[in-house]
């Protein structure tokens, strides 16, 4: 679920597609990190607020299956290739422990309850849940929260307000990296191979990823 009207916006918004070169140059280091920590071979993974499939795509070739979830019908008319199931966020129609991993990437932001949809994606979670927001300390995210109106509510994402959100969703924390400098929309192509050095884990990051997993013995 987003903000009233937000999904208004989403039905409007334009993305590049999946396969863009810029696409793959954010996602594909994004889920390297994941994965260096979370083998995703075999494992079931819902995408929650999906989107066109940006990350889905290319979950699809390491996960052994992929469905993904938007409540925005345009969004999900533009995604290829998984599963894909209209849904608001607040309300997933999956039984507890239904996926092995439950991700969202740039969802918690766009809401007006991100700790209650965390805990929706833990229930139907049964191993580990990974969030991908921005990071509101580096400068350039910070001027873009700041003046566009749907993406304000990233302006509180620091690294300690999503420790906190995990734990009041009784997550544990495996792995936290803030990293990359590469916006799947923004970021003009030509200053993609420049940008591409900052895919490492430093402070300033543009995005934090974040890997955390269910207490042991919880629906598993």
């Amino acid at each position: 679920m987003r903000p009233d009207g937000q999904e208004v916006v989403w039905e409007k918004v334009k993305y590049r597609g999946p396969e863009d070169f810029v696409v793959r140059s954010y996602a594909l280091p994004k889920l390297d990190l994941i994965e260096s920590v979370l083998p995703l071979r075999g494992c079931s993974v819902l995408d929650v607020g999906c989107g066109p499939g940006l990350m889905s795509t290319h979950l699809l070739p390491r996960a052994r299956w992929v469905v993904g979830t938007d409540i925005s019908r345009t969004m999900l008319r533009r995604s290829q290739g998984m599963e894909a199931v209209l849904a608001d966020a607040l309300n997933l129609p999956f039984a507890a422990a239904s996926f092995d991993l439950v991700f969202e990437a740039n969802l918690l932001h766009h809401t007006d309850h991100p700790l209650n949809i965390l805990l929706e994606m833990a229930r139907v979670a049964r191993k580990a849940v990974v969030l991908i927001e921005p990071n509101r300390n580096n400068p350039l995210m910070f001027a873009f929260l700041a003046i566009t109106a749907h993406e304000r509510g990233g302006l509180k994402f620091s690294r300690r307000y999503l420790e906190g959100l995990l734990q009041q969703a009784d997550l544990v924390p495996k792995r936290f990296w803030t990293s990359g400098m590469i916006t799947q929309n923004s970021t003009p192509k030509c200053l993609v191979p420049l940008l591409k050095i900052f895919d490492f884990d430093f402070p300033l990051g543009e995005y934090h990823v974040t890997v955390a997993l269910k207490p042991p013995g919880e629906n598993q």
